[in-house]
């Protein structure tokens, strides 16, 4: 019986994170059109800049303390109190560090503008930059304990209200103010803002004011492996696009900006899915025992057939969705966005590693992943840019994806054993490819387009039947999800 019970909560609560990331996807699919008509894709690649700036920044001054906060959160269930003066110490060393560097970023953002960005972006951008990355590290943080709270419900309200009200001000900022890419970072500073104060309100009851040095420490002994990773993964994220702006241009830049930005709705539903996965693996990794670990790669391949199933469907309808929902300056990017599809979906691969690392407290092999990441990157981009631009990067990104995945995986599998078939995972990976492949050759084609939407529907339904065929997923189960989602819609907007 409970068994049953947390099953039905398990897909209780996934459902619930997939209507709110549907919602969030919806209302950026459906601006889209919009922001095309105002933003060019130069703009797109100055935003590319922007973010990328901000992400390192704030990143490696965080050393990924909001993990450590994460992981302890399962560990001192028990302890509340325990628990609220590591959360408090760990939020307020971010705040301090942050503060204190901003007044460097001020006083060096001119010269970070002409050394690193010759100019492109403005030393004013910079420090905005900056802000913007803190503020979003933060939201990071303070949603992660939201999702181990096992929240969903607060979760979708914040996530759905970001996407919301960082729309509804962009346009405000476009049409009453004439503003273009500009528009985009002040919506996101102030939207943020905002929901920071309101994920304090749902969490204040995990801080106090108190502060200690032991829990700092036990955060920094978790976190540190973090740090080198953190560094090695920020010039993973930003070594491409310095090098599409030096041989390619702006432009280009933007095609590849925008392909990732269209495959990051992916993110957005592997972010909803790992928001109860999270959770799931360390309280079943806890129990330590034979039917736990059958459960946990039971789940895994589950959800890593449900992500693949969509990612695969998110490749097939590109080209009609960028064609109904841009300009057609951007129409190149649909060629860009099946291979970023597949830096998401080789993350699979790695993704129960990691858990498998955290829960023993091992962080420190992440280290050897990212170092196989980045190398497979840097010497892919240097091959593969100056001859395919925006593409040539996508597929670096794509493969230095599946090497860390692998990696991951392997490290993960010495640290805490699980019963894992690897030729399952090859053989769904193959699966995948081999329906990829006549989406390029779709692609060109000039036929009518709803002779290929149903070729492509043709395609994703047989793909699905061979995963109930080959047991990644039940029917019985997909009748379980499927209700769970109609459910949990209705209880979030209380129809």
């Amino acid at each position: 019986m409970d068994t049953i019970k947390k099953e039905k909560g398990f897909l209780g609560n996934i459902s619930i994170y997939f209507s709110a990331s549907i919602v969030s996807t919806s209302i950026a699919l459906f601006t889209l059109p919009i922001f095309t008509r105002y933003l060019s894709p130069a703009d797109y690649g100055i935003l590319a800049l922007f973010t990328m700036f901000g992400l390192i920044s704030s990143g490696l001054l965080s050393i990924g303390i909001s993990r450590a906060t994460y992981r302890y959160y399962f560990k001192y269930k028990q302890s509340p109190d325990l628990f609220k003066t590591l959360n408090s110490t760990n939020m307020l060393f971010l705040v301090v560090v942050y503060l204190f560097s901003f007044g460097g970023i001020f006083f060096l953002s001119e010269w970070f503008s002409e050394k690193i960005f010759n100019g492109i972006i403005t030393g004013y951008l910079i420090q905005l930059a900056f802000l913007s990355g803190c503020l979003g590290y933060i939201f990071e943080y303070m949603t992660l304990l939201l999702s181990a709270q096992k929240r969903p419900i607060p979760y979708a309200f914040i996530t759905i209200s970001l996407s919301l009200f960082k729309v509804l001000l962009s346009l405000y900022f476009i049409f009453f103010h004439s503003l273009t890419y500009m528009a985009l970072i002040y919506s996101s500073l102030i939207t943020n803002s905002v929901m920071i104060f309101c994920l304090y309100i749902l969490l204040r009851k995990t801080y106090h004011f108190k502060f200690s040095f032991s829990r700092l420490k036990e955060s920094f002994l978790f976190s540190y492996p973090l740090l080198p990773r953190s560094i090695i993964g920020h010039v993973y994220e930003s070594f491409d696009k310095i090098m599409l702006n030096k041989y390619t241009g702006l432009t280009s830049l933007g095609y590849y900006t925008f392909g990732a930005r269209f495959a990051d709705f992916l993110k957005l539903i592997k972010v909803a899915v790992d928001n109860v996965w999270g959770p799931f693996f360390l309280e079943k990794a806890h129990e330590n025992n034979k039917k736990a670990k059958i459960a946990i790669v039971k789940k895994y391949f589950q959800l890593s057939f449900i992500l693949v199933f969509i990612g695969l469907g998110i490749i097939f309808f590109s080209e009609e969705a960028i064609k109904l929902l841009t300009t057609k300056e951007f129409y190149f990017s649909m060629f860009v966005v099946p291979i970023y599809i597949y830096f998401y979906l080789f993350g699979i691969i790695g993704w129960i590693g990691f858990s498998q690392l955290m829960f023993a407290e091992k962080m420190i092999y992440l280290l050897v992943t990212s170092v196989v990441s980045i190398i497979i990157n840097v010497i892919l981009n240097i091959l593969l840019i100056p001859s395919y631009g925006a593409i040539g990067a996508a597929i670096a990104t794509a493969i230095a994806a599946l090497g860390a995945g692998i990696a991951t995986f392997i490290n993960g599998q010495r640290v805490y054993p699980l019963p894992i078939k690897r030729k399952k995972i090859l053989l769904l990976f193959s699966l995948l490819i081999l329906f990829t492949i006549p989406i390029y050759l779709i692609f060109p084609l000039n036929i009518h387009f709803i002779f290929k939407i149903c070729i492509k529907i043709i395609l994703l339904f047989v793909f699905f039947l061979l995963g109930i065929k080959m047991k990644y997923i039940s029917e019985k189960q997909v009748k379980k999800y499927y209700h769970k989602v109609i459910v949990s819609r209705q209880k979030l907007f209380g129809l």
